[in-house]
């Protein structure tokens, strides 16, 4: 059986991936955006307006997620990375950013879903080894300086940078 280790972030971590995900949902052109555990608690959000039931939202997204993980081992697959759900008025994508987070994006039908995978996959990228530090926290402290806060402001900056 696999520990789970809570996840702890920091104020520094916490703004810069508030940042990363309110320039996601802008270049993106989604309507909500948001990080939740894969036990289904939400971590962070960015909307353009009022999601009505963040709480559900995030459980019923980790929920599929598994349910594709699960999916995934049947077929003889490693994983299944992304899940994406498309309706008449709106759409759902979920991304694993990393073992114990997920990125849940909702945008309407006159939103690219082709430009929402792109950004959503360059902003994983960026995502990912901070949280990729934060699990791994027990083994080997995580130190940001300001050095790193720099750099990793202007890897942002320039992931999306003309993008929109």
């Amino acid at each position: 059986m696999a520990r789970r280790r809570g996840l702890v972030i920091n104020d520094r971590q916490m703004r810069l991936v508030d940042d990363i995900l309110n320039k996601l949902r802008q270049v993106s052109g989604s309507r909500f955006i948001s990080l939740v555990s894969t036990s289904g608690q939400p971590i962070t959000t960015s909307s353009a307006e009022e999601h009505p039931d963040t709480l559900s939202l995030a459980s019923l997204a980790a929920s599929s997620f598994a349910a594709t993980q699960q999916l995934a081992e049947v077929l003889n697959e490693k994983e299944f990375t992304l899940l994406f759900h498309e309706g008449r008025e709106s759409n759902l994508h979920v991304a694993q950013v990393s073992e114990q987070v997920l990125l849940v994006i909702t945008f309407g039908r006159e939103t690219q879903v082709g430009k929402v995978r792109l950004y959503t996959n360059r902003a994983v990228e960026v995502l990912r080894p901070i949280f990729h530090a934060i699990e791994n926290e027990e083994q080997a402290p995580l130190l940001i300086d300001d050095d790193y806060s720099l750099l990793a402001d202007e890897a942002i900056d320039d992931l999306f940078a003309g993008m929109e």
